[in-house]
């Protein structure tokens, strides 16, 4: 707190204003990343749905055109089922993406159809509510998060052929995939039998999302800087360098004493009212100061040339005024004396004053010597003894006490 109270005004004012924009930095980073999160979420279902609209599509196509033409489905001609034919269509796109894509079904006939413990979960969804056209979330597969979407798979007519009886069914169907539960058969058409799963890594998901952050990072981390810059420049030519200035006319004034060089002003803000006021007050100043020198003037005048010796000390006994006619009757000129104790102007005869001190012998006599003239024996500084009159008086000053004591020679 010290090391930031000691800087300078400009360093304090770019202080405060970098770091109320590092918090508005850092919370334009956190709002951007949650952007672009769900951004890059929202573009990856997109893709998803491509993917999987494209396995559903070629499947439907492929099976329109299967029965439009009277091809009878065998082994050698496996690649042309439909599912087959959508799976692998969708894998070539899913692979030129970075993704991956598979059908799955818990009535599964392939073993490699089979959904796994997140993709199970996921379907019970379409199975509760039949009318819902997708799912995604976050899951994690061997222990890596991946990003999921599932399409569901509706059984159709071209679906039956393979599907609905185990008797109408091809006969390779049975030799690739023998069924003795039947659980691939008895479909109806309507029926959610399963979806296309798609995969995408996470990994991917979070390089695209870092990238975007960066760049809006460094964008704003950009504009931030240049903010600072013409902030800090502003400050500087509208409040520190005037303020410098009103500093350097204050340190030249307490150095010289003069008022008479007024700071240009610049402008109507505050900055001008404060230097218009500083002008005013630099007048006032110079007036009263003028003034108070006249009254000096007049005051050395009227003590210098008084008859009598003229001395003033404060209660303590220093002495702060020291006239020359005191130096005459004392012998001390005014360097000599000024700050010592008036004691060294009484002479040791008057031993009730230096044993009582100069504050006890004030305190218990001032009330007699202010009333009256009062004898008292002064000591010369060549320590000869001089007879004297003396009247007193007393002043007080911000609360404190001080003396005048006016001295002539006995006649």
């Amino acid at each position: 707190m010290d090391l930031f109270r000691n800087r300078g005004l400009q360093t304090k004012i770019n202080l405060i204003i970098l770091v109320i924009l590092l918090a508005f930095f850092g919370l334009f980073s956190f709002v951007s990343f949650r952007q672009q999160k769900n951004y890059i979420v929202e573009e990856a279902v997109e893709k998803a749905r491509i993917i999987a609209s494209t396995a559903i599509r070629s499947r439907q196509y492929v099976s329109s055109q299967l029965q439009a033409g009277g091809v009878e489905l065998t082994r050698e001609r496996y690649g042309l089922i439909p599912q087959v034919v959508s799976t692998r269509l969708g894998g070539l796109v899913a692979e030129d993406l970075g993704y991956s894509i598979r059908q799955i079904s818990e009535r599964y006939r392939n073993p490699k159809n089979a959904p796994d413990p997140s993709e199970s979960v996921m379907l019970q969804q379409f199975y509760q509510d039949p009318s819902l056209e997708e799912t995604y979330r976050v899951t994690y597969l061997d222990e890596e998060p991946i990003f999921r979407y599932l399409h569901p798979f509706i059984v159709e007519q071209s679906c039956l052929p393979c599907h609905d009886v185990p008797a109408e069914a091809p006969a390779f169907i049975h030799e690739m995939f023998p069924d003795k539960t039947e659980q691939s058969f008895h479909y109806r058409i309507g029926e959610v039998i399963g979806a296309v799963s798609v995969s995408i890594p996470m990994g991917k998901l979070q390089a695209q999302i870092q990238k975007k952050v960066r760049t809006d990072l460094l964008y704003s981390g950009g504009v931030l800087l240049a903010l600072v810059c013409c902030l800090g420049l502003l400050i500087r030519v509208a409040v520190t360098a005037p303020l410098a200035r009103l500093g350097l006319v204050i340190r030249d004034i307490v150095r010289t004493g003069r008022f008479e060089k007024p700071i240009p002003r610049r402008g109507r803000d505050e900055i001008g009212t404060l230097i218009d006021g500083f002008n005013d007050m630099m007048v006032r100043l110079g007036e009263k100061t003028a003034h108070l020198e006249e009254s000096e003037k007049r005051f050395r005048v009227l003590t210098e040339t008084a008859r009598d010796g003229i001395i003033s000390f404060l209660g303590n006994g220093q002495i702060i005024l020291f006239n020359r006619q005191a130096e005459r009757i004392f012998g001390y000129s005014k360097r000599e004396v000024l700050g010592v104790s008036v004691a060294r102007l009484v002479h040791e005869e008057c031993a009730e004053f230096h044993s009582a001190g100069v504050e006890g012998y004030l305190k218990s006599n001032a009330a007699q010597l202010v009333r009256k003239l009062h004898k008292f024996p002064g000591r010369r500084r060549d320590g000869a003894i001089q007879r004297l009159e003396l009247s007193l008086a007393v002043a007080e000053s911000e609360g404190h006490l001080f003396y005048t004591a006016i001295v002539r020679e006995c006649s």
